[in-house]
């Protein structure tokens, strides 16, 4: 009996995958691309704009609460693992001008993941960002670099913060 739930539970959550991603190639047409086999959890989302373009590579998996929020591009390779509450952004309020409205600007930059990479929970990876293959990132890392290969990338504490103030015209 035990053999026969679990089976159901495994097609119920492949069935729901499948129909999510034909959800978003209907909403977002050739903009999105999914590679083979990919696989996400609980509360999955993908935000883009008119003109953004994802991709997302063979065997890679996303687990509860993460979100790819993309305007412009965002590349993510194969066989990549994102644990919980990990968030993809490649774009970025404007911020440092008073005369437009922050909420309506944005600047914009691709984000490129390559192959083989493991992002802790918490991690947020922000636009032009361009990641190698085989990295380890720790929980709660801000990620707004670039990374060649092979390497483990710890968070650190941020113990003097700076008040960021608008510079006049």
């Amino acid at each position: 009996m035990y053999n026969i739930i679990k089976f159901l539970e495994n097609a119920v959550k492949y069935i729901r995958i499948k129909f999510k991603i034909l959800y978003w190639k209907l909403k977002y047409g050739n903009r999105i691309k999914f590679g083979k086999n990919v696989r996400f959890r609980k509360r999955f989302q993908i935000n883009m704009s008119k003109s953004g373009i994802l991709t997302i590579g063979d065997r890679t998996s996303f687990n509860n609460d993460c979100s790819i929020n993309c305007h412009k591009m965002i590349k993510i390779g194969n066989d990549n693992m994102f644990g919980e509450n990990v968030k993809i952004y490649d774009h970025n309020h404007v911020f440092n001008n008073k005369n437009i409205d922050m909420k309506l600007t944005f600047t914009e930059r691709e984000v490129c993941i390559g192959n083989e990479n493991w992002f802790g929970t918490n991690c947020i990876i922000l636009s032009k960002t361009k990641i190698g293959n085989h990295n380890v990132f720790s929980s709660n890392t801000v990620i707004n670099d670039t990374f060649k290969d092979d390497l483990l990338i710890q968070s650190k504490s941020i113990i003097n913060c700076e008040k960021i103030v608008y510079k006049g015209e």
